[in-house]
Order: C-alpha cells, then sequence, then structure tokens
C-alpha cells in the first residue's frame, strides 16, 4: 500500500523505465473534509516491485490564473514512444469545465507542457453544449496498432446527463478527432463512469472503469452511494459494442481508479482504496498490486500477487493434533479425518489461538451444512472475541466482513452474494495489511475494506451449525523462518508470521 505521509493518493497511473517503476498520481492533503478536499498536484514515486514505493518531488501543478488548467490537474496516463513519455492529464478552469491536455518529458521527471493545450475536449453530444460545467476527464491511451492510430478513453457526460465513456483518436498524439461515447451508461443510478482502462487479450477487448452514482467521494458518507464499483465491459473491437460480463463487478464499495498495466506478460490490477474517519471518506491510498486471470468463459478473476520470501504454513496439523493449545467456546471441537468439527447446533462456538500480532494473512476450508455459518477471526482476542469476523452464511448466500465490538452484535462492513452449495467446501482468505482487509472466496479477490478500528489482536475460528475447517494455514515470511519454528510453541509474542 502507498501513500506519502500527511497525502492520499487517487487517479494514477504507472510506467516501467529500465528495472524501475514510475507512479504518477493525483497528491491530494489528508482529512481536509468537511471543508472539502484539496488536490494539490501530481506526485511521483518509484519502486523496483510494485509494493514498496519512495516518493520523489511531484511532477506537475496546476496553470496559472485563467489558464484552462488553473482550478486543478489530475488522472494522468502515460505512453512512450521512441524514447518521449507523453502525460495526458485532466484540467479544470475556475468554472470547472474539464478538458485534457498533454505534457511530454525523457526522463519522466522534468515535464513540459504543450503550448497547444488542451488537446481533447469533449463534443457537442455532451454536456459541454448545455451551459453546464464540463465533464472530460481520465483519459487513457491505448495503442492500436493494427489500425495505426492511438485511442483515448475518457469518462464524460451526455447532454441528458446520462454518464458515458467517450473516444477521441489521433495519428501523432497531438491532434485528436472526436468519436464520441463509445459506451453511454443506463442504468441511471450511475452518474459517473470514471478512469477507464482498456486491455487487449487474445481477441478480446477489456474495458475496466469505475462506476459511481452518488456525490464526489471525499467527505460524503459511504452510505451516500447507490454505487461506487470497479466493474468491466467486453467488446471483439476497441471501438464496441460492448457487454456486461457475468462478473461485471469486480469490486464494490471501497475501491476506484483501477490501472491494469502488463509487465513482462502479467497483468496486474491496482486500485485506489477509500478511507473512512468519522463516518465519512476523507482519504484513499493504493493497493498492492493484484494479477488478473483470464477465464476461459472470457470473463476475468481478480487473485492474489504475493511479495517475494512468503510461504504459507498449517496451524493445525493432523485434523487437530494441536488443538490443546487454542482456546474454545461454545463446545468442545473435534477432529474428523483431516479437519476440525464444530460442537454444532444454534449458537455460536470459536476455537481461538493467542498469538498476537498486527499484518495476518489466514486461510481455511470451509464446509457447511444448510443453514450454517463457518469464519475466520482476525485482530481479535481470546476472551471477548471482538475483532473482525470474516464469514461464508450458507443461511444468507453471503460472504461478510463483519466488525465485533465486546458485549455488541456483529456490524455488517460489508457483504457479497456468493454461491454456497451445502456439503461443499469453499476456499476463505482475508489478508488484513494496516487498516486494508481482502477477503478471497476460492481464491479470487471479493471484498475491499478499509477499517481503523483494530490494529492488531488474535486470530481463530467461529461456527454457527454444522461447520467443518480443514487445511488451516497462514502466511510467513521466509527470511523470518527460522526464528519462527524457534518461537513456534510460544503463545502470546508481539508478531505475526507475516510480510
Amino acid at each position: 500500500m502507498y501513500h506519502a505521509a500527511g497525502e492520499y493518493v487517487t487517479d494514477f497511473c504507472i510506467v516501467r523505465r529500465d528495472e524501475t517503476f514510475h507512479l504518477f498520481h493525483i497528491r491530494g492533503e489528508r482529512w481536509t473534509w468537511p471543508l472539502g478536499y484539496r488536490e494539490i498536484d501530481l506526485g511521483h514515486a518509484i519502486s523496483t516491485d510494485l509494493w514498496s514505493w519512495t516518493p520523489l518531488p511531484p511532477v506537475l501543478g496546476p496553470g496559472t490564473p485563467g489558464a484552462w488548467d488553473e482550478a486543478g490537474i489530475w488522472a494522468p496516463d502515460i505512453v512512450e514512444i521512441e524514447g518521449v513519455y507523453y502525460m495526458f492529464y485532466t484540467g479544470s478552469d475556475a468554472q470547472n469545465n474539464q478538458a485534457i491536455g498533454l505534457a511530454t518529458s525523457a526522463d519522466l521527471r522534468q515535464w513540459t507542457k504543450y503550448p497547444s493545450n488542451p488537446v481533447v475536449t469533449p463534443g457537442v453530444w455532451s454536456d459541454r453544449a448545455t451551459g453546464r460545467d464540463v465533464a472530460g476527464r481520465d483519459g487513457m491511451v491505448y495503442i492500436d496498432a493494427e489500425a495505426g492510430r492511438y485511442l483515448m478513453y475518457y469518462t464524460a457526460t451526455m447532454v441528458d446527463g446520462r454518464a458515458c465513456i467517450a473516444l477521441a483518436e489521433s495519428h501523432d498524439l497531438h491532434r485528436w478527432v472526436d468519436l464520441g461515447p463509445t459506451y453511454i451508461e443506463e442504468d441511471r443510478s450511475y452518474n459517473r463512469c470514471e478512469s477507464p482502462y482498456l486491455v487487449r487479450h487474445n481477441d478480446s477487448y477489456y474495458l475496466f472503469y469505475s462506476a459511481k452514482g452518488g456525490p464526489n467521494s471525499k467527505g460524503f458518507a459511504p452510505g451516500e452511494f447507490a454505487h461506487f464499483d470497479i466493474v468491466y465491459l467486453l467488446a471483439a473491437t476497441p471501438e464496441g459494442p460492448w457487454t456486461r460480463p457475468a462478473n461485471h463487478a469486480l469490486l464494490e464499495r471501497w475501491t476506484c481508479a483501477s490501472e491494469h498495466p502488463t509487465f513482462d506478460g502479467t497483468t496486474y490490477m491496482l486500485y485506489i482504496v477509500q478511507e473512512e474517519l468519522g463516518q465519512l471518506w476523507g482519504a484513499s491510498f493504493l493497493s498492492d498490486p493484484k494479477r488478473l486471470e483470464w477465464l476461459p468463459d472470457g470473463t476475468v478473476a481478480i487473485r492474489e500477487h504475493q511479495p517475494s520470501g512468503v510461504i504459507r504454513r498449517s496451524l493445525i496439523e493432523s485434523g487437530g493434533s494441536d488443538v490443546a493449545a487454542w482456546i474454545s467456546h461454545g463446545g468442545t471441537w473435534r477432529s474428523n479425518g483431516d479437519a476440525l468439527e464444530a460442537p454444532g447446533g444454534a449458537g455460536d462456538a470459536f476455537l481461538m489461538d493467542t498469538l498476537w500480532g498486527a499484518d495476518l494473512a489466514f486461510e481455511a476450508e470451509i464446509w457447511l451444512g444448510e443453514a450454517s455459518a463457518g469464519s475466520l477471526l482476525l485482530r481479535s482476542n481470546p476472551s471477548a472475541l471482538a475483532g473482525y469476523r470474516v464469514a461464508l452464511d450458507a443461511d444468507i448466500g453471503m460472504v461478510s466482513l463483519y466488525l465485533r465490538l465486546p458485549g455488541a452484535a456483529d456490524r455488517p462492513l460489508q457483504q457479497r452474494a456468493v454461491a454456497i452449495e451445502p456439503a461443499g467446501w469453499r476456499q476463505l482468505r482475508v489478508v488484513a495489511h494496516g487498516p486494508c482487509l481482502e477477503i478471497y472466496v476460492d481464491g479470487a479477490l471479493s471484498i475491499v475494506h478499509a477499517d481503523r478500528t483494530y490494529t492488531s489482536g488474535c486470530f481463530g475460528l467461529h461456527a454457527r451449525g454444522t461447520a467443518r475447517f480443514r487445511n488451516i494455514r497462514a502466511d510467513t515470511d521466509a527470511l523470518r523462518q527460522a526464528q519462527v519454528e524457534a518461537d513456534w510453541s510460544q503463545r502470546c509474542k508481539p508478531r505475526y508470521l507475516l510480510f
């Protein structure tokens, strides 16, 4: 995860030069709500692995008073042609009329704005013709080598108020021709399509974007959004027509502005995670990298991309031979072959380890009977069982993230529908890294959520009804494995085995 101290990160792009990745992003001031949010300029950071970032001086700021970009700039996108880097960025004038401009660089550090900016403005089909402030932002350039052209995808608003993704075409990256909307959002619960990103895989084109409904994000409550999702479309050509795949919504509620760069044959996914403080959104950070998996039916799944030096080890061996080291509540857990079987019944049963720490990657395969639930607990404690509970619930057909406070009912933070067949095994995995909680079902990322209520604690299992657990494992930093093995039998250590 990345944001510089005192700042937040939003719309971004990543380009690689030699063996170094360069991140360019909107640089804003954290926690300025309810006074609004302050986006300062375009920040710059570098990395060698997409995980750890070192901030560098910002590269580009707003224009002078009266300029087309005087009120702010954001949403960079960069392509490199014959050693020259072309950055396309959004600018806004004092009336919030938006357009897209160009800056160039030879070294990714010193940038020069194009004197004939802006280079792309929405056409007469857009709200430009209504006298309202104009939406025309978040440009992404795709090199259409087969057609010998460049295509720019950007977000705009139709004259009738519908959100859309528009297209412009160029042969030299300086002169652009308006092609109009390539996709119009007919679902009026979405009022913005943002941060488009096109990826070609085999003979299909995948158009990823953020779909939002509600007010601007910073300074508003998460509940005010009908949608705040990362979604995608499919087409046989880069101009459409576009169709919605079965898993159109990849992530919901807390993420936006995804980028999907391909390096050395692997297509990654990074995105922005929103942060809440005092029940308002006021900041955000860049996620750790994920990778996209292209499935045989043409859809995609988001898979975990682990840092180097991570191995996975079993926490409970041989069907529970070391369960005596854990603390149980609500009944006796029993060994059933290679699995642990919960006590059963309508009440809640818990099995808690006492290792204490902060960041955690924890998983298990869970078998559920009808109307039963099985959960992983993390950043919890052995007695009050406060912390986070990540549940597969066959009764409601959901994977859920709950916040547990002492003496209070579990509070759902986020839920997603998932098919749970009775008497079938499903893998549930949760990665807690700083404030970010990532939940995977059968290896596919399903929920991303930021919460700062609990920053450390223990881990354990929970069941209601008939449930079994097997292959209960955690990730371990290989560089610390020797120390972990030496101390594994010692409980209540201020350490987790992770990252």
